[in-house]
C-alpha cells in the first residue's frame, strides 16, 4: 500500500572536522517514490552526508528535515524511528546466527510487551512474535532468499549477506532508504536482482531511495536524478543524462573514473 507523499530534505548542510571542512552548504531534496543517486569522487562527502541524514554526524551548519520534522537535533536512534533506514556498505550481521533470526532481531523494536508478558508468554506476546514470523517470511520471499532462512549466516556468499542487511532495514518500517554502495562485492546477476528489488520497494511502498554509488551504468538506469559532490560541495542535480553531460562532472568524476 502506498504511503502519503513525504520529503526528506537536505538543507543548507555543512559539516566540520576540526578544521577540515567536509560539506560546504549543500542542498537537496528527496521525495517519497523516487530513487536518487548521490555520486562524486572519493573523499567528496557522500558517507558524511549520510551520516548526517541518518543521525550519525550532527551539521555544523544546516539542517535535515523529513517534513516538518528536524531530524539533525536527534540520535540516531530517533532517526531510525521516524522512518529513515541506512544500510552500510558492509553488512554487520550475527554470522552465528540463521538468517531467519538475523532478521526477526529487527523485529524486536516494534514488538510491545515486557520481560513478565515475556516470562508468562501471554497470548498477545505469542500474536506479535507470529506476526514478527510472518514479517520476516514475506521479506525473505520479497529478497529472493526464502530458501537461506534457515542457513547459518557465516555459511552465505557476500551478495546473500548484503540482502539481508537489506532486509532488517525493510523490517523496520522506513519511509526512506539509505544504501551505501549497494552493488559493490555483486556479480552481475546480483546486481540485476537488487536493481528489480528496488524497483520494486519503490513501486509497491513508495519508498524514497537515495544511492552512493560508482557505477555509473547502474545509477543511470534506476535513478530519477543525480546529485554529484566534489570536495564537499554539490555541483550538479538533475536527470542523469544531463548530469552525465555536464562539463563539472566530467572533470571532477568521470574523468577520474574512466580507466575504472
Amino acid at each position: 500500500m502506498t504511503r502519503p507523499v513525504s520529503r526528506l530534505s537536505i538543507e543548507d548542510v555543512s559539516v566540520d572536522f576540526g578544521g577540515i571542512r567536509a560539506l560546504t552548504d549543500v542542498s537537496f531534496g528527496l521525495e517519497s517514490g523516487s530513487i536518487v543517486g548521490l555520486i562524486g569522487p572519493n573523499g567528496a562527502g557522500k558517507s558524511t552526508l549520510l551520516n548526517c541524514i541518518s543521525g550519525i554526524t550532527r551539521p555544523t551548519r544546516g539542517r535535515v528535515r523529513l517534513d516538518e520534522t528536524i531530524l539533525s537535533v536527534l540520535s540516531a536512534s530517533s532517526v531510525a524511528r521516524h522512518g529513515i533506514g541506512r544500510v552500510f556498505q558492509h553488512p554487520e550481521l550475527v554470522t552465528e546466527l540463521s538468517v531467519h533470526d538475523n532478521l526477526l532481531v529487527a523485529c524486536h523494536r516494534a514488538l510491545d510487551y515486557g520481560l513478565i508478558g515475556e516470562l508468562l508468554r501471554l497470548p498477545n506476546v505469542r500474536q506479535q512474535e507470529r506476526d514478527a514470523a510472518d514479517k520476516v517470511a514475506d521479506v525473505l520471499t520479497r529478497l529472493g532468499i526464502g530458501d537461506s532462512a534457515d542457513k547459518r549466516v557465516g555459511s552465505l556468499p557476500y551478495g546473500h549477506r548484503k540482502l539481508i542487511d537489506l532486509g532488517r532495514a525493510l523490517l523496520m518500517d522506513i519511509r526512506f532508504l539509505l544504501l551505501d554502495e549497494p552493488i559493490a562485492g555483486l556479480n552481475d546477476v546480483e546486481v540485476a536482482r537488487l536493481g528489480e528489488i528496488l524497483l520494486g520497494l519503490r513501486r509497491e511502498f513508495g519508498l524514497g531511495i537515495l544511492i552512493v554509488e560508482h557505477n555509473m551504468p547502474f545509477v543511470s538506469r534506476l535513478c530519477d536524478r543525480l546529485v554529484v559532490l566534489d570536495l564537499g560541495q554539490l555541483i550538479a542535480n538533475g536527470p542523469p543524462a544531463d548530469v552525465l553531460a555536464d562539463a563539472k562532472v566530467m572533470a571532477s568524476y568521470l574523468g577520474e573514473a574512466a580507466d575504472a
